[in-house]
């Protein structure tokens, strides 16, 4: 069965591959188009052949990892694992996320609620779980997300701990799939999980649902066949604790401690994989304000961090090869190709509308939208997901990845211009 698996997803990429190349070498700079615009098509082209490039690259470095990230078993005594569950303002949904963690099939496990000086019942809704299971529940000062978890992390007894959102639950097999990733691996600093959104329950968050399978956990998996996973999700991410004290856990000046934690690990010199099978179920925004108020805050996140380590690189890990190759990803993945993506994407929009012709416009989209449909099956496959969802795939280019380009944009032009901004909460329904 899983040959038959492996020979479907193979085939898959090769057809999508031949087919992307085929697109890519029919394009032409001959498109019947205005003189003035000669010099944006000649760019536009040139950039569809960069695109259609990294796409076959992530495909193959993905589809390797794929074939060589067979589920690891155990073969030592279960190390003592803490999962720490920092929270503020939880309480619609902290008592879900602590049922969900006790179901754990795992046997040497300890249970650390922090709560971040809660100003609703999140600190007594907890209270109320630990008279049923083992949890140990904390209480501090408010001091944000880092906080709460390197506090966490110093309570910690565990030689490994396991970092999981409030809003999130663990499939039970968690830390059975993830521990065996660290025995004889003292360069392993860290395993990320796969995060899905567990609350599809409109068209926005079907579209999320999309993005976190082709937009997040593809391009892991393709990291992880380099052990250089840029983004542990703060969902669901595995931890050795020494590896974390030794680079001074988690910051505060970023709005992406997640990011800036993983890049300090990687700039060590410490590996990261990525591990499909430890699953976390998130909670993603219902709304589009909502969901704006998150991704401005991620992308704003993950662009201070990029520059931030970018400033600390001869502090924190050296000037290297691997280091420069890593930060160069983060650049052109982060901020370049979102930024490119937006500006070409508005050209064509005006173009067509001064000129009245789609015929630079619709090539452009078409090839990209022709590289998500590729990932995204090859995606669906390998993730074992809904096949529905591959024909979200073909109009989230022009719907709500669109979208999410002008968010990245904007966002990008604030903190270039540093525009002051806060850290944005978004309403809790829970996922059931």
């Amino acid at each position: 069965m899983q040959r038959t698996s492996n020979f479907l997803t193979f085939w898959t990429i090769l057809a999508g591959c031949f087919l992307l190349v085929v697109f890519s070498f029919g394009l032409s700079t001959e498109w019947v188009i205005p003189g003035h615009a000669k010099w944006v098509a000649t760019i536009m082209l040139y950039y569809l052949y960069f695109i259609c490039a990294r796409t076959i690259l992530l495909l193959a470095m993905s589809f390797f990892e794929y074939l060589n990230s067979k589920t690891k078993v155990a073969t030592k005594a279960a190390p003592l694992v803490t999962i720490i569950i920092p929270c503020y303002n939880e309480e619609a949904v902290i008592q879900n996320s602590i049922q969900s963690v006790s179901k754990m099939n795992y046997p040497n496990l300890e249970i650390l609620v922090v709560d971040d000086g809660s100003t609703d019942k999140t600190f007594e809704k907890a209270l109320e779980m630990s008279e049923t299971f083992k949890v140990r529940v904390l209480t501090k000062m408010n001091g944000g997300k880092s906080s709460a978890l390197n506090y966490g992390i110093q309570q910690a007894l565990g030689d490994y701990v396991l970092c999981l959102d409030a809003d999130s639950e663990l499939d039970p097999q968690v830390l059975k799939r993830g521990v065996p990733y660290f025995e004889n691996k003292t360069e392993l600093a860290a395993v990320a999980g796969s995060a899905r959104v567990g609350n599809a329950k409109n068209l926005l968050c079907m579209f999320q649902k999309l993005e976190y399978i082709i937009g997040l956990n593809f391009h892991k998996k393709a990291q992880s066949s380099l052990s250089m996973v840029t983004i542990v999700p703060g969902p669901i991410g595995l931890f050795r604790k020494k590896a974390l004290l030794e680079v001074g856990c988690y910051e505060k000046d970023t709005f992406a401690e997640d990011c800036d934690l993983t890049l300090k690990l990687l700039m060590k010199g410490y590996e990261i994989k990525y591990c499909p099978d430890m699953i976390a179920y998130t909670e993603a925004p219902q709304t589009f304000y909502e969901l704006t108020i998150q991704r401005y805050r991620w992308s704003r996140g993950m662009i201070q961090a990029i520059t931030k380590n970018i400033v600390n690189l001869k502090s924190r890990g050296g000037v290297n090869k691997r280091n420069l190759l890593i930060l160069t990803y983060m650049v052109v993945e982060t901020m370049l190709i979102p930024s490119i993506n937006f500006l070409f994407g508005m050209t064509t929009l005006i173009m067509a509308m001064k000129y009245e012709g789609t015929n630079l416009f619709g090539p452009f989209f078409a090839g990209l939208v022709a590289m998500d449909a590729a990932i995204a099956l090859y995606s669906i496959l390998t993730e074992r997901q809904v096949g529905s969802l591959f024909f979200l795939s073909i109009v989230s280019r022009i719907t709500y990845g669109f979208s999410l380009e002008v968010m990245r944009f904007y966002a990008m032009i604030d903190e270039i211009l540093r525009i002051p901004m806060k850290w944005g909460t978004i309403s809790r329904k829970g996922m059931k």
